[in-house]
């Protein structure tokens, strides 16, 4: 095992999950997360989730309609989510798959924590199907004013990021990997975790120089994209 890759697998144990198990705003943005992909794909299929920790965000998909499976570098997550009974390899071999295999892939927040995210996103532009979609969730946003001012955002941690991308770095890198950006957005108000009083007086605050955390505009992304879009 790479040395990076031991560190990796270290830095995604337990604990680094333990804050996202019975958090019901996290629940509630999974629906809302998975309703926006069933809008732009509604006839189901093979799903697979690039990072897909405990198995939570696929969990929520009804498995009468969708085939779920996932990649993870931590064993813990690992082991959770093939209990909710999604398929996963082993991380070395996470993404041997068939080409064209997938109907839709997701990087839920995770696009920033690959040490080789444009090698991802390219094998798995080869495992998507033609006419098939590609969800960026909750990724953050370089391009955010947060961003700018403050060289960070409050759900980043430095030690496990390697890209930050954003709205317009990351529709660039799609369309040079022969995908059609059909929508970017910029969810705020919509999250469970706008306040949006609380977060204003909270990037004032940040302005003069106090560490607090906060949401707001900007901040995190979504991005979808089809292979083949002509084709469908």
């Amino acid at each position: 095992m790479s040395f990076l890759l031991e560190r990796m697998k270290n830095l995604y144990d337990e604990g680094y999950f333990g804050v996202y198990q019975n958090d019901p705003k996290r629940d509630a943005w999974y629906i809302s997360e998975r309703d926006r992909i069933q809008a732009l794909y509604p006839k189901g299929g093979a799903i697979f989730d690039v990072g897909c920790g405990l198995g939570l965000f696929l969990d929520s998909f009804e498995n009468t309609s969708w085939r779920k499976y996932g990649v993870d570098v931590s064993d813990y997550a690992v082991r959770k989510a093939r209990a909710r009974g999604i398929s996963i390899q082993v991380y070395e071999k996470g993404y041997d798959y068939p080409n064209e295999y997938f109907d839709v892939i997701v990087f839920r927040g995770t696009i920033q924590h690959l040490d080789t995210p444009f090698f991802v996103v390219k094998r798995c532009v080869d495992l998507l199907k033609k006419g098939g979609l590609m969800a960026f969730l909750s990724t953050p946003n370089a391009n955010s004013i947060c961003y700018k001012l403050f060289g960070s955002l409050a759900f980043l941690s430095s030690e496990r990021n390697f890209w930050i991308p954003s709205d317009i770095t990351l529709p660039i890198v799609l369309k040079n990997f022969g995908l059609t950006v059909v929508e970017v957005r910029h969810p705020y108000l919509e999250t469970p975790y706008a306040r949006p009083l609380h977060d204003h007086l909270c990037f004032l605050l940040r302005c003069m120089g106090v560490q607090v955390k906060f949401a707001f505009w900007g901040n995190i992304i979504e991005c979808f994209a089809r292979k083949d879009c002509d084709s469908i």
